[in-house]
């Protein structure tokens, strides 16, 4: 007798467990006849909203309901998203129940709803399943309101198309201006900088940091030939290239020291440019021009004509290049004195 009676209500309990899986993926069934007694009315917070506003669907069990007597647990249906045709609801079924002494006393029940569409909407009937403490489920049943749900509405008669608007324009702000401006000055920053550098660099002087002065033409000239003597190119079989170091020296020197445009002349065009500045120059005697002529006139010899000087010749020819810076710069060691 016991062990049918342990049967019966396991098979109860499974079947309440179970319920709220099954009408999960099903809709709510209505109020079965024999239930319609135990029909209570639930509330909606505003029987009428437009499309897209929310609404609270209220179901209350107050105190001391004769049907909550001895009641231990209670559940509702799992509520499918869209509860009818044309109604959603937007939250589980938020419970709000009052236990004293492990005995249900009150219980409220709220859903938010919403709809997207206009019309009259019934919404459907809700079950309460009630479980009391020898495991026998009974239900009780809230009775779904009716929802009505508009459109704004439009007066076609004052109804007038208007035209698309022009783009909206904002006045400029004070800190858009400095932002602009303070680009246009780091953008002119570096093309200023640019052009700096590039003009250093064309004169060969260091970008950063104060540059060298410059030596004297005559001090530059004798700091080259003596770096001429020291490789003695004539003695590596190198007496083209001796000759053509040493020659470019003194055009160099005859470049900063008149302003001779040596380095695209030949020899003759530099002694007669030498002539010229002779008359200006009490430095610049037949006897010093005769003293580089003879420099040039070998060096001319070894470069094109395959003219092979003796180590005589080709001491004597870098001599005769001191010799001659030597004596025309008597005239600026004055002038600086």
């Amino acid at each position: 007798m016991h062990g049918l009676v342990m049967r019966k209500i396991i098979i109860l309990v499974w079947g309440f467990l179970q319920l709220p899986a099954v009408l999960a993926g099903q809709q709510i069934p209505g109020i079965p006849e024999h239930d319609e007694a135990r029909v209570m009315e639930s509330v909606l917070e505003k029987d009428s909203i437009l499309i897209g506003d929310q609404v609270w669907w209220t179901m209350i069990l107050p105190e001391n309901t004769s049907d909550i007597a001895g009641i231990e647990t209670v559940n509702f249906p799992e509520l499918p998203h869209l509860i009818t045709e044309g109604v959603e609801a937007l939250s589980p079924i938020l419970l709000d129940s009052v236990y004293r002494k492990k005995h249900l006393e009150s219980l409220k029940a709220r859903v938010l709803l919403t709809s997207f569409d206009s019309g009259s909407y019934r919404l459907p009937d809700m079950p309460l399943y009630l479980r009391k403490p020898d495991g026998v489920v009974d239900t009780l049943w809230y009775r779904g309101p009716r929802l009505y749900v508009n459109t704004i509405q439009v007066d076609t008669t004052s109804f007038q198309a208007f035209g698309l608007k022009p783009q909206m324009r904002y006045p400029l702000t004070l800190n858009e201006i400095l932002v602009a401006v303070g680009l246009l000055l780091v953008l002119a920053g570096i093309i200023w900088l640019i052009v700096w550098i590039i003009k250093r660099r064309r004169k060969n002087l260091p970008v950063f940091g104060l540059s060298r002065p410059k030596d004297p033409p005559h001090i530059a000239a004798l700091k080259a030939l003596e770096a001429i003597r020291k490789q003695e190119l004539w003695k590596k079989q190198s007496v083209k290239q001796y000759y053509t170091v040493l020659t470019d020296t003194v055009r160099i020197y005859l470049r900063d020291r008149w302003g001779i445009q040596a380095m695209e002349q030949t020899s003759a065009e530099m002694i007669g440019s030498l002539n010229r500045k002779a008359d200006g120059d009490p430095l610049l005697t037949d006897e010093t021009i005769s003293t580089l002529e003879d420099m040039l006139r070998t060096g001319d010899l070894a470069k094109f004509a395959k003219h092979t000087p003796s180590d005589t010749e080709n001491e004597t020819s870098l001599n005769q290049a001191v010799e001659f810076v030597t004596q025309t710069a008597l005239i600026e060691e004055e002038k600086e004195g």
